[in-house]
C-alpha cells in the first residue's frame, strides 16, 4: 500500500518538476533627469528672482524657472554677469585644460515646454596664451544639439580644421594691431614673424556658446537663456 501511494505522489510531482521556468520580466530602466540635475547645498552661489547658479566640486547648475541646466567645468563670471539686469545673457569661464566639447548636457524642464539646445563657437587670434578680444575672430554657424536622450544632449566635437577657421587678414595687420593695442611682450613676440597663424601666434577656439529656447507650460513667457563660455589658455 505505502509503495502505491508513493508511486502516485511522484507521478504528481514529476510534472511540476519538468514544467520551464518563467522568464523573469525585466524592469524597464529610468533616468531621474531632476536627481541628476537639481543643485546640491551651495558652496559657491549666485542668485536672483531669474537666475540661480551654484557650483559643487566640478559641476555648475544653473536655474531658471522651473528649469535647471548642468554642466562640468565651468564657473560664473561674478565681474560680467547681471542677473538683475540682464538675466537671460550668463558668462562663464572654462577651467584651464577643459573643454565642453563631448560633455553631457542635463537639461530638465519642469513647467517648460520641450528646450531645444544650440552650440556654436568664435576663434581668436592667440598670442602669449592669450586671446584678442578686440581683433578679427571667426564665429561658426548655430547647430542644433539632438538629444542622446530625454533631456540628455552631447555637446558637439570639431575638427581641428574647424577650430582654425579664420577670417582673411595678414601678418602685417596683425602686427599693426598688436604695437597699437597690445602690451611690449605681445608686440615682441609677433613683430618678427613672416606668416600668421604660427606657432607663436596661433588661431584656436576662444569662446562658445550655448542657447537654450522653450516655452513655459503654464504662460506665454519664452525661455531664451544664452551661455558665454570663455576658453581659459594661461591657467
Amino acid at each position: 500500500m505505502k509503495t502505491i501511494l508513493f508511486l502516485a505522489t511522484f507521478s504528481l510531482l514529476l510534472p511540476a518538476c519538468q514544467e520551464p521556468a518563467r522568464p523573469v520580466k525585466e524592469r524597464p530602466v529610468q533616468i531621474d533627469t531632476m536627481q541628476l540635475v537639481a543643485p546640491p547645498a551651495p558652496l559657491v552661489k549666485v542668485a536672483s528672482n531669474e537666475v540661480y547658479v551654484v557650483s559643487r566640486d566640478s559641476t555648475t547648475y544653473i536655474r531658471f524657472g522651473d528649469c535647471y541646466f548642468s554642466l562640468d567645468w565651468i564657473t560664473a563670471d561674478p565681474r560680467r554677469n547681471d542677473f538683475e539686469m540682464h538675466p537671460d545673457t550668463l558668462y562663464f569661464n572654462l577651467a584651464h585644460l577643459r573643454t565642453i566639447e563631448g560633455q553631457m548636457l542635463a537639461v530638465t524642464t519642469g513647467e517648460a515646454e520641450k528646450i531645444r539646445v544650440f552650440q556654436c563657437y568664435e576663434t581668436s587670434a592667440i598670442i602669449e596664451k592669450k586671446p584678442l578680444l578686440q581683433w578679427k575672430h571667426y564665429r561658426s554657424p548655430w547647430e542644433t544639439l539632438i538629444p542622446e536622450a530625454s533631456n540628455f544632449f552631447l555637446c558637439k566635437k570639431y575638427t581641428q580644421a574647424e577650430r582654425t577657421r579664420f577670417p582673411p587678414t595678414s601678418i602685417h595687420a596683425l602686427q599693426q594691431h598688436v604695437k597699437q593695442h597690445g602690451s611690449p611682450a605681445a608686440y615682441a613676440s609677433v613683430a618678427q614673424l613672416d606668416t600668421f597663424p604660427s606657432p607663436s601666434a596661433n588661431v584656436n577656439i576662444s569662446r562658445y556658446y550655448i542657447r537654450l529656447d522653450g516655452g513655459d507650460k503654464k504662460t506665454a513667457d519664452k525661455i531664451n537663456k544664452l551661455l558665454i563660455i570663455d576658453v581659459n589658455f594661461n591657467g
